[in-house]
């Protein structure tokens, strides 16, 4: 019955998001041309199935509900902070057990692009929010596996998570908080003046275009 609960409400927050995704990328005119875009769009392709660890990659697009004959979302470069964890079956997870473990095992073979595929290192990007031991393990190993086995945009996003996490300040902007009031408010960002040269390193869009979907994810859902 317990879950039954979570998946069910996993699945809604996911619908949630694609849903609030869907509105707020028709408001704030996003440009499918543009080099960030093609970019990812590029990184995400799974027409060539050349990963290595299928077993490993089914078990994590389970986990986290990625349908595999569905392409992936691109990383719009923006998060509301305690909107992603809950929808993630944490107990459950023999997923989470095994990315534990790899983390705590020198040596061990992470699942990078060549090895569970792009659905399969968006999957342990969603899993990696789960608690801030496992966001710091994953993010240590997909910046060493470089942007060729881990999605730039991905990474800048969890390190900003991680950052914030850690008692520091943002540095992609890409987290954003609801206050009290039901207002969208960014969460504290070091360098503002530079935020969309580090975007563009990242493959990220330019802030205003995130800052304006969230906006409207935050009014879809009120």
């Amino acid at each position: 019955m317990m879950r039954t609960m979570r998946s069910a409400a996993y699945v809604a927050g996911l619908m949630f998001v694609a849903s609030a995704w869907a509105h707020a990328q028709k408001a704030c005119k996003v440009d499918s041309s543009a080099q960030w875009f093609v970019k990812q769009r590029a990184w995400l392709n799974e027409a060539k199935p050349n990963w290595s660890n299928d077993t490993l990659r089914t078990s994590l697009l389970r986990a986290t509900r990625i349908e595999s004959g569905k392409p992936l979302a691109v990383q719009m470069g923006w998060e509301i902070q305690d909107t992603v964890a809950p929808f993630l079956m944490t107990g459950e997870s023999a997923a989470v057990t095994q990315l534990r473990t790899l983390a705590s095992t020198r040596g061990s073979e992470w699942p990078t692009k060549s090895v569970v595929g792009a659905k399969g290192v968006r999957a342990v990007w969603l899993l990696a929010h789960i608690d801030t031991a496992l966001t710091r393990s994953a993010l240590k190993r997909m910046m060493e596996a470089g942007p060729e086995e881990s999605n730039a945009a991905d990474v800048a996003t969890l390190e900003d998570r991680l950052r914030l996490q850690s008692g520091r300040k943002q540095i992609y902007g890409t987290q954003f908080r609801v206050g009290a009031d039901g207002k969208l408010m960014l969460a504290p960002m070091e360098d503002s003046t530079h935020v969309d040269l580090r975007r563009e390193d990242a493959g990220l869009p330019a802030f205003t275009t995130s800052a304006c979907l969230a906006q409207k994810a935050v009014s879809v859902r009120k």
